[in-house]
């Protein structure tokens, strides 16, 4: 069995060996948000590269997934880190503002 940690490192240098989709990274649960944005960074590096191939006429002729790739990193993006979450306000933190009517 692949450790967690392992299996992040190993997705990173091949995204498109456990991923189909890159939104896929997005709701795999056992990467955290740091994990998630390694892939998706690796796998937008190898797209882009593919489609600099494609452009030259030197691809396999795979379809780019460098639109799916930056769309992903933008969810992931928009997504609160639940590890950096401070929660609400407390009424003992909460400055009271004095009422200027």
């Amino acid at each position: 069995m692949v450790s967690p940690l392992s299996f992040a490192n190993e997705a990173v240098n091949n995204p498109t060996r456990y991923y189909q989709r890159p939104r896929q990274v997005l709701q795999d649960r056992r990467l955290n948000r740091g994990e998630k944005l390694a892939i998706l960074e690796a796998w937008e590096s190898e797209a882009r590269s593919l489609a600099v191939a494609a452009d030259e006429n030197m691809s396999g002729g795979e379809p780019s997934l460098v639109d799916e790739v930056a769309e992903a990193r933008l969810t992931l993006d928009g997504q609160t880190d639940p590890s950096r979450d401070i929660g609400a306000p407390t009424k003992q933190g909460a400055r009271r503002v004095p009422d200027r009517r």
